[in-house]
């Protein structure tokens, strides 16, 4: 017994004839699925030695605009989808991150709930100190999310006075004090992005870096809106828990 596939298969193509009868029968179809002058070329009429036609251009010329205008349409369908779902993440974010009651707690949500949620390699909060110097650093490979203290001044000079700063590819372009952000695995990070944290009670900012292992995850034309609320939000529990556990000096 043979299949519904096999009998598809089976189905010889259809002739030019038979394509000319449906369309005779059919005189509306075209009008439609006006879908189909997309990828339908209409004939070039011959006037004469010199003599141009303009509608066979003008057809072919719209034709190309309307291809154009769904390749446009399908990348702000693809963008929507993109900052929705880095809504989301923020909004999750955001949420662990006012539910931290201590520094200890909002460190777990840093590396361990914010890598998952935006699907990076590594989240470290650089926090500057003036003994930074006497702090050695050092990270296992099968987690290199933490903390990090790095020289004062290195929020600025990382950041170029931005609250935000996205890099599609540090190889090319390594930030100042990069090495020190991401210690101990600088040499895995090719994108990142870099968030500024203000911190009233020690009077110094922080930064909150995000790095991936892949060039162009973050680029300087994505909006960075989003990691600035974050930034904001995370300032605010990150200050508050430095002052209830006596991090002030």
């Amino acid at each position: 017994m043979s299949t519904a596939l096999e009998s598809a298969e089976m189905t010889p193509p259809m002739t030019k004839q038979q394509v000319i009868a449906f369309l005779q029968g059919n005189p509306q179809f075209l009008a439609e699925h006006p879908e189909l002058f997309e990828v339908l070329v209409p004939p070039e009429q011959q006037h004469g030695r010199g003599v141009i036609d303009f509608q066979y251009y003008a057809i072919d010329n719209l034709r190309r605009g309307m291809r154009k205008m769904k390749d446009r349409f399908q990348g702000l369908v693809t963008s929507a989808r993109e900052n929705l779902s880095v809504q989301q993440q923020v909004q999750r974010a955001v949420v662990s991150t006012v539910k931290a009651r201590t520094l200890e707690e909002l460190l777990e949500v840093l590396t361990t709930d914010l890598a998952r949620w935006f699907d990076v390699d590594i989240v470290r909060l650089a926090m500057e100190s003036d003994m930074a110097g006497l702090y050695e650093t050092y990270y296992h490979e099968d987690n290199y999310s933490g903390i990090c203290f790095v020289p004062a001044g290195t929020a600025n000079a990382v950041l170029l006075g931005e609250s935000v700063r996205l890099i599609a590819d540090t190889q090319g372009e390594p930030p100042i004090g990069f090495e020190m952000v991401f210690a101990d695995c600088s040499n895995l990070v090719r994108s990142c992005a870099l968030v500024r944290l203000d911190l009233p009670t020690i009077n110094r900012p922080a930064i909150l870096a995000f790095g991936v292992r892949h060039a162009d995850r973050f680029h300087p034309h994505q909006g960075g809106e989003l990691l600035g609320h974050l930034g904001e939000v995370m300032s605010i529990i990150l200050d508050r828990c430095l002052v209830e556990g006596d991090f002030t000096a």
